[in-house]
Protein backbone atom coordinates (compact mmCIF):
# COMPACT_ATOMS: atom_id res chain seq x y z
CA UNK A 1 0.00 0.00 0.00
CA UNK A 2 1.50 3.41 -1.19
CA UNK A 3 1.78 6.30 1.58
CA UNK A 4 -0.55 8.29 0.26
CA UNK A 5 -3.11 5.62 0.04
CA UNK A 6 -2.29 4.45 3.84
CA UNK A 7 -2.34 8.26 5.02
CA UNK A 8 -6.08 8.25 3.26
CA UNK A 9 -7.05 4.12 4.97
CA UNK A 10 -5.67 6.40 8.61
CA UNK A 11 -8.00 9.51 7.77
CA UNK A 12 -11.17 7.50 6.61
CA UNK A 13 -10.70 5.10 10.01
CA UNK A 14 -11.00 8.18 12.30
CA UNK A 15 -14.15 9.26 10.91
CA UNK A 16 -15.74 6.01 11.29
CA UNK A 17 -18.01 4.15 8.98
CA UNK A 18 -20.29 6.73 8.20
CA UNK A 19 -17.50 8.31 6.28
CA UNK A 20 -15.54 5.62 4.54
CA UNK A 21 -16.30 6.77 1.28
CA UNK A 22 -13.62 8.61 1.39
CA UNK A 23 -11.40 5.62 0.37
CA UNK A 24 -13.80 5.48 -2.72
CA UNK A 25 -13.39 9.14 -3.17
CA UNK A 26 -9.92 8.15 -2.75
CA UNK A 27 -9.86 6.26 -5.78
CA UNK A 28 -12.27 7.78 -7.82
CA UNK A 29 -10.26 11.42 -7.84
CA UNK A 30 -6.54 9.55 -8.46
CA UNK A 31 -8.56 8.44 -11.79
CA UNK A 32 -9.64 11.46 -12.62
CA UNK A 33 -5.85 13.30 -11.62
CA UNK A 34 -3.02 10.53 -11.55
CA UNK A 35 -1.07 13.12 -11.15
CA UNK A 36 -2.21 13.52 -7.11
CA UNK A 37 -0.82 9.91 -6.76
CA UNK A 38 2.06 11.07 -7.92
CA UNK A 39 3.49 7.60 -6.72
CA UNK A 40 7.34 8.22 -8.85
CA UNK A 41 8.26 10.90 -6.43
CA UNK A 42 6.13 10.39 -3.40
CA UNK A 43 8.94 10.45 -0.55
CA UNK A 44 10.29 7.27 0.39
CA UNK A 45 10.34 7.12 4.34
CA UNK A 46 14.26 5.48 5.45
CA UNK A 47 14.12 2.20 7.45
CA UNK A 48 15.30 1.99 10.40
CA UNK A 49 17.74 -0.07 9.76
CA UNK A 50 19.03 1.91 6.93
CA UNK A 51 19.79 5.16 8.89
CA UNK A 52 23.59 6.01 9.33
CA UNK A 53 25.04 6.67 13.08
CA UNK A 54 26.10 9.84 12.33
CA UNK A 55 24.42 12.74 10.46
CA UNK A 56 26.04 16.44 9.52
CA UNK A 57 22.32 17.37 10.06
CA UNK A 58 19.62 16.46 11.72
CA UNK A 59 16.28 18.28 11.05
CA UNK A 60 13.15 17.74 13.72
CA UNK A 61 9.91 18.14 11.88
CA UNK A 62 9.22 18.12 8.38
CA UNK A 63 6.88 21.01 8.59
CA UNK A 64 6.52 24.32 6.16
CA UNK A 65 10.08 25.32 7.66
CA UNK A 66 11.70 21.56 8.04
CA UNK A 67 11.10 20.42 4.52
CA UNK A 68 12.57 23.68 3.03
CA UNK A 69 15.50 23.33 5.26
CA UNK A 70 16.05 19.39 4.47
CA UNK A 71 15.71 20.75 0.56
CA UNK A 72 18.55 23.59 1.03
CA UNK A 73 20.93 21.55 3.07
CA UNK A 74 21.06 18.27 1.04
CA UNK A 75 21.75 20.28 -2.26
CA UNK A 76 25.60 20.25 -1.00
CA UNK A 77 26.22 16.64 -1.60
CA UNK A 78 28.56 16.48 1.14
CA UNK A 79 26.40 16.75 3.54
CA UNK A 80 24.13 14.34 4.94
CA UNK A 81 20.89 15.45 6.52
CA UNK A 82 18.32 13.23 8.31
CA UNK A 83 14.39 14.74 8.75
CA UNK A 84 12.39 13.30 11.25
CA UNK A 85 8.72 13.82 11.26
CA UNK A 86 6.54 12.70 13.62
CA UNK A 87 4.01 12.31 11.51
CA UNK A 88 3.15 10.51 7.60
CA UNK A 89 3.50 11.16 4.29
CA UNK A 90 0.94 13.76 2.98
CA UNK A 91 -2.71 11.91 1.93
CA UNK A 92 -3.53 12.02 -1.60
CA UNK A 93 -7.42 14.05 -0.27
CA UNK A 94 -5.51 16.80 0.62
CA UNK A 95 -4.16 17.76 -2.68
CA UNK A 96 -7.84 18.52 -3.10
CA UNK A 97 -8.91 21.81 -2.19
CA UNK A 98 -12.33 21.75 -1.53
CA UNK A 99 -11.66 18.73 1.20
CA UNK A 100 -9.34 20.95 3.44
CA UNK A 101 -11.72 20.04 6.13
CA UNK A 102 -11.66 17.11 6.55
CA UNK A 103 -8.20 16.67 7.60
CA UNK A 104 -8.86 18.45 10.90
CA UNK A 105 -9.17 16.79 13.45
CA UNK A 106 -7.66 13.20 11.81
CA UNK A 107 -4.55 11.54 12.47
CA UNK A 108 -2.47 14.25 10.38
CA UNK A 109 -3.64 16.70 12.90
CA UNK A 110 -2.25 17.24 16.32
CA UNK A 111 -5.67 18.10 17.44
CA UNK A 112 -4.49 21.23 19.68
CA UNK A 113 -6.80 23.25 21.71
CA UNK A 114 -7.10 26.68 23.02
CA UNK A 115 -6.85 27.65 26.26
CA UNK A 116 -10.08 27.95 28.15
CA UNK A 117 -10.89 31.50 28.18
CA UNK A 118 -13.64 34.04 28.57
CA UNK A 119 -13.00 36.73 25.97
CA UNK A 120 -13.06 34.09 23.12
CA UNK A 121 -14.51 30.73 21.66
CA UNK A 122 -17.78 31.48 23.12
CA UNK A 123 -19.33 29.74 21.48
CA UNK A 124 -17.36 26.33 21.79
CA UNK A 125 -17.42 23.58 23.87
CA UNK A 126 -15.78 24.81 27.30
CA UNK A 127 -14.71 27.84 25.32
CA UNK A 128 -12.16 26.57 23.64
CA UNK A 129 -11.63 26.09 19.82
CA UNK A 130 -9.52 23.59 17.38
CA UNK A 131 -6.12 24.55 16.94
CA UNK A 132 -5.07 22.79 13.39
CA UNK A 133 -1.53 21.82 13.35
CA UNK A 134 -0.04 19.32 10.87
CA UNK A 135 1.55 16.12 12.22
CA UNK A 136 2.21 15.85 8.55
CA UNK A 137 5.19 15.87 6.39
CA UNK A 138 4.65 19.61 5.01
CA UNK A 139 2.85 20.41 8.45
CA UNK A 140 0.24 22.73 8.44
CA UNK A 141 0.60 23.74 4.92
CA UNK A 142 -1.38 20.32 4.43
CA UNK A 143 -3.83 21.10 6.41
CA UNK A 144 -4.38 24.65 5.65
CA UNK A 145 -6.85 26.44 3.17
CA UNK A 146 -3.58 27.18 0.75
CA UNK A 147 -3.90 31.11 0.84
CA UNK A 148 -0.96 32.66 0.07
CA UNK A 149 -0.63 35.90 1.86
CA UNK A 150 2.58 37.47 2.96
CA UNK A 151 3.13 39.43 6.22
CA UNK A 152 2.45 43.30 6.05
CA UNK A 153 5.66 45.19 5.32
CA UNK A 154 5.31 47.11 8.66
CA UNK A 155 5.93 43.83 10.56
CA UNK A 156 8.90 42.98 8.89
CA UNK A 157 10.54 47.07 9.30
CA UNK A 158 9.35 46.39 12.98
CA UNK A 159 10.99 43.52 13.80
CA UNK A 160 14.51 45.17 12.61
CA UNK A 161 13.43 48.23 14.79
CA UNK A 162 13.62 45.94 17.45
CA UNK A 163 16.90 44.77 17.26
CA UNK A 164 17.00 42.30 14.52
CA UNK A 165 19.25 42.92 11.40
CA UNK A 166 18.47 42.19 7.97
CA UNK A 167 14.60 41.28 8.62
CA UNK A 168 13.30 44.39 7.36
CA UNK A 169 10.71 44.29 4.28
CA UNK A 170 13.47 44.62 1.50
CA UNK A 171 15.56 42.48 3.14
CA UNK A 172 12.85 39.65 3.22
CA UNK A 173 11.26 40.01 0.05
CA UNK A 174 14.23 38.63 -2.11
CA UNK A 175 13.46 35.06 -0.06
CA UNK A 176 9.68 35.58 -1.12
CA UNK A 177 10.50 35.73 -4.34
CA UNK A 178 13.07 33.06 -4.49
CA UNK A 179 10.44 30.81 -3.36
CA UNK A 180 7.99 31.58 -5.43
CA UNK A 181 6.81 30.50 -8.91
CA UNK A 182 4.20 32.88 -9.40
CA UNK A 183 1.69 31.62 -12.40
CA UNK A 184 -0.94 34.48 -12.37
CA UNK A 185 -0.06 36.01 -15.47
CA UNK A 186 -0.88 39.79 -14.76
CA UNK A 187 2.21 39.85 -11.84
CA UNK A 188 4.44 37.05 -13.12
CA UNK A 189 6.14 40.57 -14.10
CA UNK A 190 5.78 42.57 -10.64
CA UNK A 191 9.24 43.40 -8.74
CA UNK A 192 7.22 41.64 -6.32
CA UNK A 193 6.98 38.30 -7.25
CA UNK A 194 9.14 35.87 -8.41
CA UNK A 195 9.33 32.48 -10.61
CA UNK A 196 10.80 29.66 -10.97
CA UNK A 197 10.89 28.87 -7.83
CA UNK A 198 9.51 26.02 -5.48
CA UNK A 199 6.00 26.73 -3.93
CA UNK A 200 3.83 27.65 -6.78
CA UNK A 201 1.41 29.62 -6.50
CA UNK A 202 -2.17 30.69 -8.70
CA UNK A 203 -5.89 31.63 -8.60
CA UNK A 204 -8.37 29.06 -7.09
CA UNK A 205 -10.16 26.96 -10.14
CA UNK A 206 -13.51 28.40 -8.27
CA UNK A 207 -14.48 30.89 -6.39
CA UNK A 208 -17.91 31.76 -5.26
CA UNK A 209 -20.14 33.74 -7.43
CA UNK A 210 -20.96 36.08 -4.98
CA UNK A 211 -16.93 37.32 -5.35
CA UNK A 212 -17.14 39.92 -8.37
CA UNK A 213 -20.41 41.51 -6.85
CA UNK A 214 -17.57 42.11 -3.54
CA UNK A 215 -15.11 42.87 -5.28
CA UNK A 216 -17.37 45.71 -6.96
CA UNK A 217 -18.88 47.03 -3.84
CA UNK A 218 -15.28 47.37 -3.08
CA UNK A 219 -14.61 49.73 -5.57
CA UNK A 220 -17.65 51.58 -5.47
CA UNK A 221 -16.63 52.29 -2.62
CA UNK A 222 -13.43 53.98 -3.13
CA UNK A 223 -10.95 51.08 -2.57
CA UNK A 224 -8.63 49.79 -5.15
CA UNK A 225 -8.37 46.50 -6.65
CA UNK A 226 -5.05 45.34 -5.15
CA UNK A 227 -1.73 42.26 -5.12
CA UNK A 228 -2.43 41.28 -1.32
CA UNK A 229 1.71 40.20 -1.43
CA UNK A 230 2.47 43.79 -3.25
CA UNK A 231 3.36 47.38 -1.99
CA UNK A 232 0.07 47.87 -0.62
CA UNK A 233 -2.38 45.75 1.50
CA UNK A 234 -5.53 47.67 1.54
CA UNK A 235 -8.04 47.14 -0.68
CA UNK A 236 -9.69 44.11 -2.61
CA UNK A 237 -8.40 41.27 -4.61
CA UNK A 238 -9.08 37.56 -5.46
CA UNK A 239 -6.57 35.22 -3.37
CA UNK A 240 -4.16 34.08 -4.28
CA UNK A 241 -3.30 30.27 -3.47
CA UNK A 242 -0.39 27.83 -3.07
CA UNK A 243 -1.78 25.92 -5.90
CA UNK A 244 0.17 23.77 -9.13
CA UNK A 245 -2.17 22.88 -11.50
CA UNK A 246 -5.11 23.12 -9.49
CA UNK A 247 -4.03 20.86 -7.07
CA UNK A 248 -2.56 21.82 -3.12
CA UNK A 249 1.13 22.78 -3.23
CA UNK A 250 2.55 21.65 0.23
CA UNK A 251 6.08 22.32 1.42
CA UNK A 252 6.28 19.00 1.11
CA UNK A 253 5.50 18.47 -2.79
CA UNK A 254 7.36 21.93 -3.21
CA UNK A 255 10.25 21.08 -1.56
CA UNK A 256 10.75 16.97 -0.73
CA UNK A 257 9.23 15.49 -3.69
CA UNK A 258 11.26 17.28 -6.19
CA UNK A 259 14.22 16.04 -4.61
CA UNK A 260 13.21 12.68 -3.29
CA UNK A 261 16.22 10.92 -4.67
CA UNK A 262 18.69 12.70 -3.40
CA UNK A 263 21.07 10.11 -2.38
CA UNK A 264 22.33 12.75 0.59
CA UNK A 265 18.76 12.93 2.54
CA UNK A 266 17.27 10.79 4.66
CA UNK A 267 13.30 11.26 5.84
CA UNK A 268 11.98 8.90 8.92
CA UNK A 269 8.39 9.50 9.32
CA UNK A 270 6.47 8.47 12.33
CA UNK A 271 9.59 9.30 14.51
CA UNK A 272 8.38 11.52 17.23
CA UNK A 273 11.07 13.13 19.07
CA UNK A 274 11.22 13.43 22.93
CA UNK A 275 14.51 14.55 23.75
CA UNK A 276 18.04 15.86 22.67
CA UNK A 277 21.19 14.58 24.67
CA UNK A 278 24.12 16.43 24.31
CA UNK A 279 27.79 15.42 25.39
CA UNK A 280 29.92 16.70 27.09
CA UNK A 281 31.73 17.37 23.41
CA UNK A 282 28.47 19.70 22.88
CA UNK A 283 27.40 17.00 20.36
CA UNK A 284 23.86 16.22 20.07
Amino acid sequence: MDAGRASATRIAAAYGPELSFLLLLRMLIGMHRSDIIDQENRVKPIDMTGLQNNYDFIIIGGGSAGSVLANRLSENENWSVLLLEAGSDEPDLSDVPMLFPILQLSPVDWQFKTNRSENYCKAMNDNRCNWPRGKVLGGSSVLNAMLYVRGNKKDYDNWERLGNPNWDYESVLPYFKKSEDMRIEEYRDSIYHGTGGHLSVEKFNYYSPITDYIIKAGTEMGYDVVDVNGPKQTGFTLSHGTLKNGLRCSTAKGYLRPISKRKNLHISTGSFVEKILISEGKYS
